[in-house]
């Protein structure tokens, strides 16, 4: 549904004039804008899926908005803080850290009267959510986005799919439908709603190559488990014949707009439905059981088969992760060699380096740069006007990554720029310790990722230091940057589920000290039996690029953290040396020199 505005708003100002202008069409009194899509996704179909950037200016990977008539805020947490106080104006907006406690429902129903209601869009919601907002606030699903409609015509491009290959994938879709189909009837349904993207992606062998960061395919797979046939809803192109052919008549494939009727069709044939409650938008519980189905709470049957890397997928993990050690290694030079270069400079030299080899289809996020204190924006982007010239004496935080057909990549890397003073040198050994301990630990099958959060934090505690994010999440294979169902995290409710073999993590401890400076050290790491240990896992480091040894305090380390790094180094060099120009071998000579 749509409205009609009689301005183009281009203005944050006129942008929110014309949501309020909508949302009295609607006759609602606020309206909740999350970051979430309609696919429940971090990763953005196109331009037109990010409205709460569109609406707000906010540019985090997280967060929400609520806007009544008279009062407006955005809620971000704590790695967002400082990047949203220069992102949003606020004139507009109240920003509010969620770490104080204040949940954008509460808010809401603090700036309401009693008889008026929260609005939100039933697709950009789960029922999870639903339900714990409904117990704050009064709640009203609108019958279509207000912000949508205050945006008007978006202009949005048709993608192609391609077929993940099996050389890459190393299962086809038979098989796979097999077996989630087997996990569907296992639980006692006798169908599944599949939403989140990768996770359709997953299944189909999809890719979207011509999108950016992630490459996956926004459709909803609606999985008949009686039949062994899957619906897929998607407005991507899949017409490709090696798509067909991989399909054969196990995939049907519709366009979004028949959603609706189809699962109301198929939910007149199977009555016994399974619904991630955690991850499906609460339109797809309320449309199904409004078809008369029986609806039970089911984990995404795909989760762990996506999560869980098969031997092809590990094989080209490597691969792509000695491709991508290359990339970082002549970005991580020409930054040593070039000084004077502006921190946006830096960025699209990332990007640069990366597209030198045409296995790297396209970042798998946008590069995060900072010099100093810019470095302590966490995982937020330095606003334009506070862009700082990378020269003098200091640190570089450096995040990026890359796509392969073969792979995803995630790296961070802190560098010395000039001669970093003892504050900076202090903190960057506690959380090149912090790295080491949970990249070397070896423990037992069956712990989570919250119970070896804290090795990676021990060192920063002891004096006195923490960082605000978690210790590490999981990574897609050509998918999503960040994955389920693994984190290393404080918080047990993000990091409860045990690591298994085949999984990949990232292990990435920081230290940010606003108006100082920001650290964080990141590899990717497989869960891997640990050799001669029946019963236990440890990490295996597949990042391969040198760690800034010229910014430790060397007298801060024992002598295994140091043999660890050591044989890190030594493994960097044999693998990537010989890969890159003789120029480049030397300076990597260098870098990795035993310390």
């Amino acid at each position: 549904m749509t409205h009609d505005v009689k301005f183009d708003p281009k203005t944050p100002e006129q942008r929110l004039a014309a949501m309020r202008a909508a949302m009295r069409a609607q006759g609602l009194d606020a309206f909740m804008v999350p970051y979430a899509d309609a696919f429940q996704s971090r990763n953005r179909a196109a331009d037109g899926s990010d409205r709460l950037r569109w609406l707000t200016g906010f540019r985090g990977s997280a967060g929400s908005a609520v806007v009544t008539m008279d009062h407006a805020a955005v809620f971000v947490d704590s790695r967002y803080t400082l990047s949203a106080r220069s992102q949003i104006d606020t004139g507009l907006y109240e920003i509010v850290d969620e770490a104080g406690k204040v949940r954008p429902e509460a808010w809401a129903r603090d700036h309401l009267k009693p008889v008026q209601a929260l609005g939100y869009d039933p697709f950009l919601h789960t029922r999870a959510e639903i339900d714990a907002m409904g117990k704050v606030v009064p709640l009203k699903p609108a019958q279509g986005n207000p912000v949508d409609a205050a945006w008007g015509d978006k202009g949005l491009a048709r993608q192609a799919a391609i077929a993940h290959a099996i050389v890459y994938a190393g299962r086809g879709v038979d098989e796979k439908i097999d077996e989630i189909c087997g996990l569907i009837r296992a639980g006692g349904r006798g169908a599944a709603a599949i939403t989140r993207p990768d996770s359709v992606s997953w299944l189909l062998n999809l890719r979207v190559p011509a999108l950016p960061i992630a490459p996956v395919v926004h459709g909803y797979a609606l999985v008949d488990a009686e039949a062994g046939h899957v619906h897929l809803f998607t407005d991507v192109d899949c017409s490709a014949p090696a798509i067909a052919a991989s399909f054969g008549n196990r995939v049907s494939v519709q366009p979004l707009a028949a959603l609706g009727a189809g699962l109301a069709a198929l939910a007149g044939r199977v009555r016994a439905w399974g619904i991630d409650d955690w991850n499906t938008p609460a339109w797809f519980r309320a449309a199904l059981e409004g078809a008369g189905a029986q609806v039970a709470h089911m984990p995404d049957p795909v989760t762990w088969s996506k999560a869980c890397k098969n031997v092809v997928e590990q094989a080209g993990i490597r691969d792509a992760h000695i491709r991508d050690g290359v990339a970082v290694v002549r970005f991580l030079h020409a930054i040593d060699t070039r000084p004077g270069l502006r921190e946006r400079e830096i960025e699209a030299l990332v990007l640069e380096m990366r597209a030198l080899d045409p296995a790297c289809f396209t970042r798998s996020f946008d590069p995060i740069v900072g010099f100093n204190a810019n470095g302590a924006f966490v995982h937020g982007q330095v606003p334009d006007d506070q862009i700082k010239t990378v020269t003098g004496d200091g640190l570089l935080l450096i995040d990026s990554g890359g796509q392969y057909l073969n792979g995803t990549t995630d790296i961070t890397r802190t560098v010395a720029i000039g001669t970093p003073g003892p504050e900076m040198k202090t903190a960057f050994t506690l959380v090149m310790r912090g790295h080491i301990a949970l990249a070397r630990a070896v423990f037992p099958e069956g712990t989570s990722g919250g119970q070896l959060d804290a090795l990676a934090r021990a060192p920063l505690w002891e004096a006195g230091l923490d960082y605000a994010h978690g210790t590490g999440h999981g990574v897609g294979y050509c998918l999503n940057v960040h994955e389920g169902p693994c984190n290393f995290s404080p918080k047990v409710t993000r990091a409860a589920e045990p690591l298994k073999p085949g999984i990949l993590m990232s292990v990435e401890p920081g230290v940010y000290l606003e108006g100082k400076f920001g650290i964080r050290l990141e590899n990717l790491c497989l869960v891997v039996p640990a050799e001669d240990m029946p019963g236990y896992l440890r990490l295996d480091p597949v990042t391969l690029a040198p760690f800034d040894t010229r910014a430790l305090d060397l007298a801060l380390m024992r002598a295994d953290e140091k043999a660890w790094l050591n044989a890190y180094h030594a493994r960097v060099l044999a693998v990537l040396a010989p890969l890159v120009p003789p120029d480049l071998a030397e300076w990597l000579t260098g870098m990795c020199a035993p310390v």
